[in-house]
């Protein structure tokens, strides 16, 4: 779903990913009579996981965060989210905001700011997006046979719903967001539950096996997730005509 600010004060989905907890709540606070819905997480580690549950309309992210530092969030923020990131950290240095901006930031703010100063980059930021189609969050995404929703938590294989559970319709985003791109089991350990892959763990692999089987139940022909032996999972599609031969 393609969703568009039609003014500033429109009803949107923010995530704020901040540890100092009474900061994070001040500005939950303030953004909430801007008439927005905020998400708070306080871990670096727990971000991408976050957004893809909320699919949020623009992120705010801190630097120094426990788990995992805004830099590497927002690089792995960038393999399933086009929306607006806005950096709002204590370090004014140059090198870091050149730094941010490299890794996908949109924008950079340097604390203490005024949060009046903060909700104006916000609402200029929706404006921005407006009409670009560039919210891939949001959007309907299609690779063969199989349709996924994010923002509404659905997923079709040929025009009719498929159940999944929380970490089976993660998982799937995450693939179909990287379609074409083999994702290691370390890509995945680290992007959806904040942890490093030990090698020997297979938890993932039998969670995947049972996506692949529960989309193969629902007639799935054209889209396949391929084990790389080696390496990790590639999602890919074929055509019609070849799923048919």
């Amino acid at each position: 779903m393609n969703k568009e600010f039609t003014s500033a004060s429109e009803f949107s989905t923010i995530m704020i990913v901040e540890d100092d907890k009474v900061l994070s709540s001040l500005l939950k606070s303030y953004l909430e009579k801007s008439a927005h819905v905020v998400h708070q997480v306080f871990r670096g580690d727990q971000a991408v996981r976050n957004q893809l549950k909320i699919q949020p309309d623009l992120i705010i992210l801190d630097i120094n965060l426990p788990g995992k530092d805004g830099f590497n969030v927002c690089h792995e923020l960038r393999s399933t989210y086009s929306g607006p990131v806005l950096f709002l950290t204590s370090s004014a240095s140059e090198a870091e905001q050149l730094a941010a901006f490299n890794v996908g930031a949109d924008a950079y703010i340097t604390k203490p700011a005024s949060p009046q100063l903060i909700v104006a980059h916000i609402e200029a930021l929706l404006r921005r997006s407006k009409g670009k189609n560039a919210l891939a969050n949001r959007q309907k995404v299609i690779v063969g046979d199989i349709s996924l929703s994010p923002g509404e938590q659905q997923c079709e294989v040929n025009g009719k719903p498929v159940s999944l559970s929380v970490f089976e319709f993660e998982l799937l985003s995450l693939l179909m967001f990287n379609a074409d791109k083999v994702l290691t089991r370390d890509d995945i350990y680290k992007l959806l539950l904040g942890r490093e892959y030990d090698g020997s763990e297979r938890s993932v692999d039998v969670r995947l096996s049972r996506l692949r089987d529960k989309l193969e139940r629902h007639g799935v022909t054209q889209t396949q997730i391929k084990t790389i032996w080696g390496k990790g999972y590639l999602l890919t599609a074929q055509s019609q005509s070849s799923a048919e031969t």
